[in-house]
């Protein structure tokens, strides 16, 4: 494959389809109605996309990719980005699952008591990225300990049709006792009976315990990031 640029979203899954993980990148993180342009070359893909406030997002993935204009930028870890340019927010990294093995488990405890989710979330996981009455989430679930919910987290549907987790977050007096863990197994049987097959999931480079957890479920690790915010 020789190195391009294009603004044809399905030009670029052709680009792209003998490479699955840039491929699951590419598919989670750029809806097509969104889609500004990409470039692809053997090793390397870059692609922006804009976001409904009006700013714009690039992905830049490789060892040495194209850093595209954009106000926000994710990179693939190690990447050389201008400081002068962009200042470092955060490490993350992006798991994914197909839900097959799980459909014949035991199914989450669904929550639909929004002021007893916002209640635990408020307490013990306040920088949670979806909160109820989001318009994006499909299910919440939770664990209950005495009657008490004390581990949530919930399952969205982006843009993109990409089915992720999101808060998911354990009452400070019960951590440690894989709690979190059983849940996203739970909610994986959930959505495996919804015809799911296939759910993604972000967390913090330094949340090693979190990542432990998942890889324990059976999560595989599809790239490693770091996110920059234009100066």
């Amino acid at each position: 494959m020789t190195s391009s640029s294009t603004k044809n979203y399905a030009e670029v899954l052709n680009s792209l389809k003998y490479r699955a993980r840039d491929l699951e990148i590419f598919t989670t993180y750029a809806p097509e109605q969104r889609f500004i342009t990409a470039h692809v070359s053997d090793e390397n893909l870059s692609f922006s996309v804009a976001d409904e406030d009006g700013s714009v997002f690039a992905m830049a993935l490789g060892k040495d990719p194209i850093i595209l204009l954009c106000d926000r930028l994710s990179t693939t870890l190690n990447v050389i980005v201008d400081l002068s340019k962009y200042v470092h927010r955060v490490n993350w990294d992006f798991y994914s699952i197909d839900t097959d093995s799980f459909i014949s488990g035991k199914q989450a405890e669904i929550c639909k008591d929004e002021s007893e989710i916002t209640q635990l979330l408020k307490g013990h996981a306040r920088k949670s990225s979806v909160w109820p009455g989001n318009d994006e989430v499909i299910l919440w679930g939770g664990k209950r300990i005495d009657g008490q919910l004390v581990c949530v987290g919930a399952l969205v549907k982006w843009r993109t049709g990409q089915v992720m987790f999101a808060s998911i977050a354990t009452h400070t007096d019960h951590r440690g006792k894989g709690l979190a863990q059983e849940l996203v197994t739970e909610m994986l049987t959930s959505i495996a009976a919804q015809g799911i097959s296939h759910v993604g999931l972000g967390v913090f480079a330094e949340n090693v315990s979190a990542k432990r957890a998942y890889e324990k479920v059976g999560f595989n690790l599809v790239n490693e990031f770091s996110s920059y915010a234009i100066r």
